[in-house]
């Protein structure tokens, strides 16, 4: 499966500044990522991807590759398929491209691998990861999924609603490319796939308030025992056991 995990790494950031370079439990949200995706063993390669090259001192293993994007494509004008683009012709070896958001620090192992694992289904040609909602929802003050005038629904027997979540997002290459030369101004071409995630995976990292709040979550549950003793002599091995190939990078 040629398939790379992408972590985006910004070092600006508006409403946290500086979120990517705080410590999160002892590690960067960046690491937190890198380390989740090299435990799923589904990966070719691990990129982090950042403007700022100090981020490139968390290459830790062969898996392990760093990618430097110019200050246009780390920039508030930058859009997310600006930046698919350039992944793509950076990576002209991979089939799909997982992107793995750093802001999701909470969302599992088994979350990632799911969104890979999905991305792989040869009847898809992109993935989203969502949380399915059971509730009475609005949207410009109007009833999205359900009738006011009616008896108050059960929120089981509501119409479920799939709130995007942004943790995970991938892109098979022949689809994605194909449109976009064909003038697609979309995200997600062809046939997309919704991938239910953990609720957790659903709690990002926007404000102060939300980077206490999951580091509390993650040290009082101790989510990430796992991850953080996880060998990477064992990761190795798990991807020469797999036959799991390297992709050569160009123009870094």
């Amino acid at each position: 499966m040629d398939i790379i995990a992408v972590i985006p790494v910004r070092s600006g950031s508006k409403r946290l500044p500086k979120k990517n370079y705080k410590s999160f439990n002892s590690r960067t949200l960046a690491e937190i990522a890198r380390d989740k995706c090299l435990a799923s063993g589904i990966f070719n390669k691990v990129v982090i991807s950042s403007d700022d090259l100090v981020f490139e001192e968390l290459v830790n293993c062969k898996e392990v590759s760093f990618l430097h994007r110019t200050n246009k494509l780390a920039g508030d004008k930058a859009t997310t398929d600006m930046v698919v683009d350039f992944f793509f012709e950076e990576f002209p070896l991979c089939k799909s491209i997982l992107w793995v958001n750093s802001v999701s620090p909470l969302q599992s192992v088994e979350d990632i691998k799911n969104c890979g694992l999905r991305l792989n289904n040869s009847a898809v040609d992109c993935v989203m990861a969502v949380n399915t909602l059971y509730q009475h929802c609005r949207i410009a003050n109007k009833p999205l999924n359900f009738d006011p005038n009616n008896a108050f629904e059960k929120t089981q027997d509501l119409e479920p609603i799939q709130r995007y979540i942004y943790s995970c997002m991938g892109w098979k290459r022949e689809t994605y490319v194909k449109y976009r030369k064909e003038g697609f101004k979309g995200l997600f071409p062809g046939n997309m796939s919704l991938v239910e995630t953990s609720v957790l995976a659903g709690m990002l990292i926007k404000y102060e308030e939300d980077f206490l709040l999951c580091s509390k979550i993650e040290e009082a549950m101790e989510l990430d025992k796992e991850v953080k003793n996880y060998s990477f002599h064992k990761i190795n091995n798990y991807n020469q056991n797999n036959n799991l190939l390297n992709l050569d990078r160009v123009n870094l």
